[in-house]
């Protein structure tokens, strides 16, 4: 619709009561939000919702986010086609790399995210601080794995314009320094999440009393065999963490361990896509950093030398009605999973509420789940016609 005095009016339907809405943006926020009388019109007004919030992006679109060759034109690229894919704010994420290594590359991003604003809005550091075990580590090497390190933190928010928005660790690898190591990062401004862990509950309530936020892709980057009763996912369905993450490909966590872990948490669940190069692109080999990842015709992402998963290639809106499918838990449900409980991690006021962000999902239902418009700052950055 037409811009209105430096503004805009929206009619669509609430995607959480399907009661049909009339939203007033002015200067990029919501200025005012109003229900509106049924009529035949209101019938076809596409369904409305925030923008999605993808905590754990490592590439998308054929792009790896950990190349050193990365270009301003191909971060780009990967901004564009996450707005494509629903999503309007992710966090670039770099996995274990070398310690020295890490100024640099951050410097690097950061200029990037200045000269094109659009819908990174930060940086999460999985590594290098994680468990070396066996079932734990994933992908991520072993040799530039470390115990958590005070100076290297004050090191990466210089480096990165304090955008290191997440770091993810593995807390029993040293718990008096994770737990120091938490407290200094949430006071300078960083979530903390756990993961590619062992931790025990009594370490992870630890954590929790630290600043501890997350889980970070629960059910994955665990002990292939683990004990009946004292296990990860025992410890953290009892923790007191306020978030777990989850993969809703089907390919990282079986629908019926999926269900059983959503069941089980609740609210405390948050989607994340957990993307690498090959999502939203052709099957084929791609890199996640230095290691070789071969996506095959169904979509699953294998490190070539090891044959674990290597990411995965899942689309943030598909994910919504995906986990929707695994479940049968309402997609609305799902939606504020991928949008306002990531966002409040981060401590953003997301959702549709006067005062807000503007920043959406216009799509329809029928036949099938199909975005039409998406909308950043009140601006539209992506429409299918």
């Amino acid at each position: 619709m037409p811009p209105q005095n430096n503004g805009m009016k929206i009619e669509a339907r609430d995607y959480r009561s399907g009661l049909p809405l009339s939203i007033s943006i002015e200067k990029g926020v919501y200025k005012k939000i109003e229900r509106i009388a049924n009529s035949p019109d209101s019938l076809s007004f596409p369904w409305i919702a925030p923008g999605l919030v993808d905590l754990q992006i490592n590439g998308f679109g054929g792009i790896d986010l950990n190349s050193e060759g990365l270009s301003s034109e191909q971060f780009e690229i990967l901004c564009r086609k996450l707005f494509e894919n629903g999503c309007t704010h992710f966090l670039a994420t770099i996995i274990t790399r070398p310690r020295n290594s890490y100024q640099k590359y951050l410097q690097k991003l950061n200029q990037l995210h200045c000269a094109l604003p659009l819908n990174c809005i930060g940086f999460h550091l999985e590594g290098p601080f994680l468990s070396s075990t066996e079932g734990c580590r994933g992908v991520h090497r072993i040799e530039w794995m470390m115990k958590p390190d005070l100076s290297w933190l004050d090191e990466v928010m210089e480096a990165s314009g304090e955008k290191v928005k997440l770091i993810t660790i593995a807390p029993e690898i040293d718990k008096e320094l994770s737990l120091q190591f938490i407290r200094k990062a949430v006071a300078l401004g960083s979530a903390v999440a756990i993961g590619h862990s062992e931790a025990s509950w009594e370490i992870i309530e630890s954590a929790v009393i630290a600043g501890a936020k997350l889980w970070t892709h629960l059910g994955n980057a665990l002990s292939f065999v683990v004990p009946k009763f004292q296990n990860v996912l025992l410890d953290v369905i009892a923790s007191d963490l306020p978030y777990a993450s989850l993969i809703p490909d089907g390919k990282h966590v079986p629908m019926v361990a999926f269900r059983a872990l959503t069941k089980a948490l609740g609210s405390r669940v948050i989607l994340v896509s957990d993307a690498m190069a090959g999502a939203a692109a052709s099957p084929g080999i791609y890199h996640l950093g230095d290691r070789e990842i071969v996506v095959d015709p169904q979509g699953k992402a294998i490190e070539k030398q090891s044959g674990r998963l290597g990411g995965s290639t899942l689309r943030p809106f598909d994910g919504v009605f995906l986990a929707h499918k695994m479940t049968g838990i309402p997609w609305w449900e799902w939606w504020d999973a991928y949008s306002v409980r990531p966002a409040e991690i981060l401590g953003i006021a997301h959702g549709l509420k006067e005062g807000n962000e503007a920043s959406f999902c216009l799509f329809d239902l029928s036949p099938r789940p199909n975005l039409r418009e998406l909308y950043h700052k009140g601006k539209k950055v992506y429409s299918s016609s």
